[in-house]
């Protein structure tokens, strides 16, 4: 049986045209095998004729490795060298001034409003004058008494002068008769005069004038003369004074007037029916160095949800932007016209917005541009209303926009 194994093996072997082992391998073998099964199928299949592995062969020499980190270096050189251009060359910038559309409506509202009971308040000031006023010299006057001794009336005319013991003259102011005396009683007579200087030396003391008009007709100034003023310059109330705290007066009571009435906790109000007064120490004119003006408000309220009343006005004001890219610069503001019904006046300001986007689209389109090309364009874009270009314009990788208000 084993004899006949081993002429099948040899047999196989024989019949493959590709498996040639040597000779002596095979005589090798025949001479050390054994009678175990085993072995001898093993050593046959070890006969069968098989390719050899391939050893695994490195895929790139050195030099090929070489060739392609220089490649490699030069590609990456290239794209750093075009990013660090495009972040080291000089930008241009060019300034844009956005349009603004101020927009301004009047509205009525659905806010709901309750009526506040009335309250009074009262406000005081005082300034310094600035008027000035100028007073010229005023002569002074007074009463001289005459006396006659004579048997018969005497005249003394108007204009007659007297001089007194300080040597300042008066003179009569009228023509004077003088009755006659009916002894032991002098006639006596009295009439206004005025000292020929005018000033406050003009107010002479008594019997200052004490002398005689003849022989038998005596006059005396029994008062002291008053009226005399020298010329001078003074303070005076002037109507702007009175009308500018007034003005003041009316501001701090407007921004008073909300915080005396009672409100809840997030509740406006609105002063209604006001009846104001106003009082001033001083008329225009007088003298004096400060002014003092009063002024007392009464005035009933209602009262408004503020939170309310700005959604409304939002979206009120919202219905009038210009086009979806602009939208409100700064904040709304809102103020009452009336209360029944509430009606307010809303003011805004729409602004165009700049997208990246359209900034590059605009960079685009005046690349290369003169100035005066480039700020055509961009002031007919209907969204800038300025533009200041600095000179001739580069690639637009290389334009960059500052947008002001």
């Amino acid at each position: 049986m084993q004899e006949r194994e081993k002429e099948h093996i040899q047999a196989l072997a024989q019949s493959d045209p590709k498996s040639e082992p040597l000779p002596s391998a095979s005589v090798l073998q025949a001479d050390t095998m054994g009678d175990d099964p085993h072995e001898i199928l093993h050593n046959a299949v070890a006969k069968i004729d098989t390719q050899p592995l391939i050893p695994p062969r490195i895929p790139y020499t050195w030099g090929e490795v070489v060739a392609h980190l220089v490649c490699l270096a030069l590609i990456i050189g290239s794209m750093f060298g075009m990013v660090w251009q495009a972040i080291t060359y000089p930008k241009t910038l060019v300034i844009l001034y956005a349009v603004e559309k101020p927009m301004s409506l009047t509205a009525i509202l659905d806010v709901a409003t309750r009526t506040l009971a009335p309250v009074r308040l009262t406000r005081s000031a005082t300034t310094s004058t600035t008027g000035h006023r100028h007073q010229d010299a005023s002569a002074a006057s007074g009463i001289l008494t005459f006396y006659n001794g004579n048997a018969s009336p005497q005249t003394v005319a108007i204009g007659t002068v007297f001089t007194g013991s300080d040597g300042l003259q008066v003179a009569t102011d009228q023509a004077v008769t003088i009755p006659a005396a009916n002894p032991p009683y002098l006639g006596q007579a009295t009439i206004t005069a005025s000292t020929l200087r005018a000033g406050s030396a003009g107010n002479i003391h008594v019997y200052d004038i004490n002398g005689t008009v003849s022989s038998s007709v005596f006059v005396k100034n029994l008062a002291a003369f008053t009226g005399g003023r020298d010329a001078r310059t003074y303070h005076a109330v002037a109507q702007s004074d009175i009308d500018s705290l007034t003005s003041t007066l009316h501001t701090t009571v407007a921004q008073a007037l909300p915080h005396a009435f009672l409100l809840a906790p997030g509740e406006g109000v609105y002063p209604t029916q006001c009846v104001s007064s106003v009082a001033s120490s001083k008329r225009p004119g007088d003298e004096a160095r400060t002014v003092t003006v009063h002024v007392m408000y009464t005035c009933q309220g209602r009262a408004y949800n503020r939170q309310e009343l700005a959604c409304q006005a939002t979206r009120a004001f919202t219905q009038t932007r210009p086009a979806p890219d602009y939208h409100v610069i700064g904040s709304v503001q809102t103020a009452l016209v009336k209360v029944s019904p509430l009606s307010v006046t809303i003011h805004g300001t729409w602004v165009y917005t700049f997208s990246t986007e359209y900034e590059q689209y605009l960079a685009q389109q005046i690349e290369g541009d003169t100035p005066a090309q480039a700020r055509k364009y961009l002031l007919s874009t209907g969204v800038i209303s300025q533009a200041n270009v600095p000179g001739t314009l580069p690639a637009s990788m290389y334009i960059q926009f500052l947008v002001l208000l």
